[in-house]
């Protein structure tokens, strides 16, 4: 690499550069670090003995902590790009919807829809539940939920790629095994080729797609529906796509600007033992999903939806 001062450049240190300079010292950057990437910024080289003179000749202090790289950074989240994409969550297999997951395949098939994103609770693992009194017996085994959910592993091979998110049900692996296997280790049994040939897994319960939706399978939740994705989005900046709920609902924030839609899901109320063989003032779950477009447009789907508009 040429340093321009060695060819006779002296780099002029302007306040802008100036200005990263201190920036970029006082979040921890080493003089190489500043020098690769104020030189891919600004376009010119700037050397490490540039950036150590500049730091003596303005009063940058020698004294900042520099940045421990041994310490985990959460920055990894996954950012999509715009495409076409059916977005779903909460089957809970194997208490998943036959009716609402072959009407999501249906709705993406005649779109032309062939990415798919989940957003949490792909699998119930009710057999590992902390409240082991609320289990149904006869399905609460992990021989029960593998069968039906390789059904499902089956059904998704239709599309070209799938995104899973963390939702609160994969993290029962992690919870009853204290970490020691995770929900992927059991959808590599469960899927097999579909979940290695297919899957994406983050293990972060949100994702970013293009600049304009983020999609959340978030520990809040509220019996009013839409209120957690409503400040989700003047959180955020961006219109939400929110799981976990089990409930439809579309609203906008206080400034107008933003969606904020509850998902619903996949699964099947009738199937889930807990809020059959329990009476609460608990809204009622209201099966859902989604596709979003390349362009950030939005198509919904739940109980009100025409169905026969998109010929299925």
């Amino acid at each position: 690499m040429i340093n321009n001062e060695e060819v006779g450049t002296p780099i002029k240190w302007d306040k802008i550069k100036v200005n990263d300079l201190k920036a970029l010292v006082y979040k921890g950057h080493t003089a190489q670090e500043i020098s690769l990437l104020m030189s891919d910024k600004f376009l010119e080289v700037i050397s490490v003995k540039a950036v150590e003179k500049a730091k003596d000749r303005y009063r940058v202090l020698n004294y900042c902590v520099e940045k421990d790289q041994t310490i985990k950074m959460y920055t990894n989240l996954l950012h999509l790009p715009p495409k076409d994409y059916l977005v779903i969550c909460d089957p809970h297999s194997p208490y998943y919807s036959e009716y609402w997951l072959n009407r999501s395949l249906a709705i993406a098939d005649s779109i032309g829809v062939k990415d798919c994103i989940i957003a949490g609770d792909l699998v119930d693992f009710d057999f590992i539940k902390s409240w082991p009194n609320d289990r149904i017996e006869e399905q609460s085994t992990f021989d029960s939920e593998r069968r039906a959910t390789e059904k499902l592993f089956q059904a998704f091979d239709y599309f070209d790629d799938i995104t899973l998110i963390k939702g609160n049900h994969e993290n029962r692996v992690n919870r009853a095994t204290d970490g020691k296997i995770q929900a992927r280790h059991l959808f590599e049994i469960i899927g097999k080729e579909v979940w290695e040939k297919k899957f994406a897994y983050s293990v972060y319960d949100k994702l970013f797609i293009g600049d304009k939706w983020m999609v959340v399978h978030p520990r809040s939740y509220s019996q009013i529906s839409a209120s957690v994705a409503v400040r989700l989005a003047e959180k955020y900046y961006r219109n939400i796509l929110n799981a976990h709920g089990h409930f439809f609902a579309l609203r906008y924030d206080r400034s107008g600007e933003y969606m904020a839609l509850d998902l619903g899901g996949l699964f099947d109320p009738e199937k889930i033992g807990y809020i059959n063989l329990k009476t609460t003032t608990h809204p009622t779950w209201n099966p859902g999903f989604a596709v979003v477009r390349a362009d950030g447009t939005i198509h919904i789907f739940h109980e009100g939806t025409d169905w026969s508009y998109y010929g299925v």
